[in-house]
């Protein structure tokens, strides 16, 4: 027993002394994205401009008002006039039949009904209803605050014009709804349960125009995420009787606070849109190197390290970016050579199977930095042939978007 622990302890010493200690360092690297669609350097300046075109049909409400609550006075005192008219003629006639019937002997009387004076109803006042006006906004501060074209100045002379017309909050009637909720009990327990729910559908299309200073427009369409319905919720109860109490107070605020929300989510959109076609944004990228941490045989691996720390730590600034390219390719060509010993099938080889993997993401995302998209599309093309962890596939799924980004930006900005 004793000499197949000693075995065992011996076979276990001698896989760990050739496994190699695959680490990851993470590196942000600051950097301008450039723009899918550039436009012509001598544009510097920008200018957001927001036009509510909805106010005119909120003005026509208004006037639509005044006219049906002037109509109705008008109504209600010609019915009033010819309510009285009515009325004095009416009690001339009772007065002459009441003396007549007065004069009449009680004999006759008794079988003669006494006059009445006719009923008529008065006139009553239609009221117009007030109209629901559609929430208005401070223009120019929700075009300052919302928009911002990164890498432009905010100045109105020879400015690239970011065009916004509001076309007006829509939205469908409020219908209650059941829901299938899992609720918690007051005894901890989880128990699949039927709510009720108040729901409508809502949108705000946003018209966008993008006009040069030369007056040429860029751009001249309906912006296309504005132009979907999105479903709104209100808080659930458990009885139909709790929901209608709620949302009869809570109507209205709730209704405000959607039409803030629908504007300010494709304003965003609109931002993000913009910025990705036509700025140059400031961005962040987390690089993750991954290197061999073993004290020895890998000292080339730490300087490849080190030279790709450096570079990284610069390559995205313009100034630097040359002195960042060569500190990156000299961190390339280590990694390169130490590929050619790759020998994926001898767990006992320097470089084996992780560190064949290692090295491939090192030199993919690299390669990238380096504006050599073939390059990096062969070393990611390469890693396929691999059974990879969750962290190496997540890594190289971030190289390939980050590839096909930038490989299209940069070719944009030749």
């Amino acid at each position: 027993m004793n000499k197949k622990i000693t075995l065992s302890f011996f076979l276990l010493l001698s896989f760990s002394a050739i496994a190699q200690n695959i680490d990851y360092s993470n590196i942000k690297v600051d950097y301008i994205r450039l723009p899918l669609k550039p436009v012509s350097k001598n544009v510097v300046n920008y200018q957001p401009l927001i036009i509510a075109d909805y106010l005119q049909k909120i003005e026509q409400q208004k006037a639509d008002h005044q006219a049906a609550s002037a109509k109705a006075e008008t109504d209600y005192q010609q019915a009033l006039k010819q309510y009285w008219a009515k009325r004095n003629q009416d009690s001339l006639l009772y007065e002459n039949s009441l003396n007549v019937w007065f004069r009449l002997t009680p004999q006759q009387q008794a079988v003669t009904p006494r006059p009445q004076m006719p009923s008529s109803l008065v006139p009553i006042k239609a009221i117009a209803n007030e109209p629901v006006l559609e929430k208005t906004f401070n223009l120019d501060l929700l075009a300052s605050t919302n928009i911002k074209l990164e890498g432009f100045t905010k100045l109105p002379e020879k400015a690239l014009i970011i065009q916004m017309n509001l076309s007006g909050f829509e939205k469908d009637e409020a219908k209650s709804t059941t829901q299938k909720k899992q609720i918690k009990r007051a005894d901890g327990k989880t128990i699949d349960s039927t709510v009720f729910v108040y729901q409508f559908n809502y949108r705000h299309i946003i018209k966008l125009k993008i006009i040069q200073p030369d007056g040429k427009f860029i751009m001249d369409e309906a912006h296309g995420p504005s132009l979907g319905f999105t479903t709104y919720s209100s808080k659930f109860f458990a009885n139909q009787v709790d929901l209608d109490n709620y949302w009869n107070t809570a109507q209205a605020r709730e209704i405000t606070n959607t039409q803030d929300k629908i504007v300010m989510d494709n304003l965003k959109s609109i931002n993000e849109m913009i910025n990705s076609n036509y700025g140059y944004v400031p961005q962040i990228r987390n690089v993750v190197v991954g290197y061999v941490n073993e004290k020895k045989s890998y000292n080339d691996f730490k300087d490849a390290l080190n030279n790709a720390k450096n570079g990284y730590a610069i390559i995205g600034k313009k100034e630097t970016s040359v002195q960042g390219t060569d500190y990156l390719q000299k961190a390339v060509t280590t990694w390169e050579a130490a590929l050619k010993e790759s020998d994926p099938s001898n767990k006992k080889a320097r470089v084996d199977e992780d560190v064949t993997e290692c090295l491939l993401m090192d030199l993919s995302e690299a390669y990238v930095w380096l504006n050599d998209f073939t390059k990096a599309q062969e070393y990611l093309t390469k890693l396929d042939a691999f059974k990879l962890s969750y962290k190496e596939k997540g890594i190289k799924s971030s190289t390939k978007t980050f590839l096909d980004d930038q490989n299209m930006r940069i070719a944009a900005n030749k």
